[in-house]
């Protein structure tokens, strides 16, 4: 995952997330205000939750991403912005709740990098620390995604989304094509090449109890609603007893 041209196109493409949405929920399950938000992007969450006074650690592998996160941080001096991989996490400090928002852990393709991440979320908690995620379904990958392709006009943006899923191994290879308009009516075409993967619940509730953590919770989306088979959304909240 580069997000190397996507990064500039990025907000445009998620505006109709409801990011105050997610803050309530992760407000709601939350104690204390030392936040590791992982994988941040564009500083969308971040910035939500830095109007609330939380002190955060935002971080993500993408300069790209972070050169937009940084314009839209620049003026909270409770945020510090680092460049870092989510399958090498190294600080020197513990944290009261670790965030990764929007399908970060689909990027982890294999079930050894996502059982050493959790336990690396889990080493960088204290004690009664909070562990808040999300991630797209298998049921999204395989139904919404599966082999189709996607084709969509929006403002000055055109896209073209070709999705090839792999049922055995629950991933989502993704070519996407974007044609960007500019003020002189040019189009730009910028591509993106990625790869997702999804786990069903059990999967991860087991890789997370490995890992340590205990009061596990799944969610439909950011709601107290219990999740479902039909989902596209699965939140999951844990704790670090």
């Amino acid at each position: 995952m580069s997000y190397s041209e996507f990064a500039e196109i990025y907000d445009t493409m998620m505006e109709d997330i409801p990011y105050e949405k997610w803050v309530d929920f992760i407000k709601k399950n939350i104690r204390g205000g030392r936040i590791l938000e992982i994988a941040c992007g564009t500083g969308a969450v971040t910035r939500v939750l830095a109007a609330e006074n939380y002190r955060i650690t935002a971080f993500d592998v993408s300069e790209e991403m972070l050169v937009h996160a940084y314009e839209k941080l620049r003026k909270y001096p409770n945020v510090e912005i680092l460049n870092m991989d989510m399958k090498n996490i190294s600080l020197d400090r513990k944290f009261d709740v670790a965030l990764c928002c929007c399908d970060g852990i689909n990027y982890l393709i294999d079930d050894s990098e996502l059982n050493e991440f959790f336990k690396s979320v889990y080493e960088h908690l204290d004690d009664k620390g909070v562990f808040i995620f999300d991630y797209s379904t298998i049921y999204k990958l395989e139904n919404h995604l599966g082999n189709k392709t996607i084709v969509s006009e929006e403002d000055n943006i055109f896209m073209v989304w070709e999705n090839e899923y792999d049922s055995e191994k629950n991933t989502c290879e993704m070519d996407i094509t974007f044609f960007v308009r500019d003020d002189n009516g040019l189009y730009r075409r910028l591509n993106e090449h990625q790869v997702q993967r999804s786990y069903s619940i059990d999967k991860i509730s087991g890789l997370l109890a490995d890992a340590g953590f205990s009061n596990i919770r799944c969610y439909s989306g950011y709601s107290f609603d219990s999740s479902k088979p039909d989902d596209e959304r699965t939140v999951i909240v844990c704790n670090k007893e």
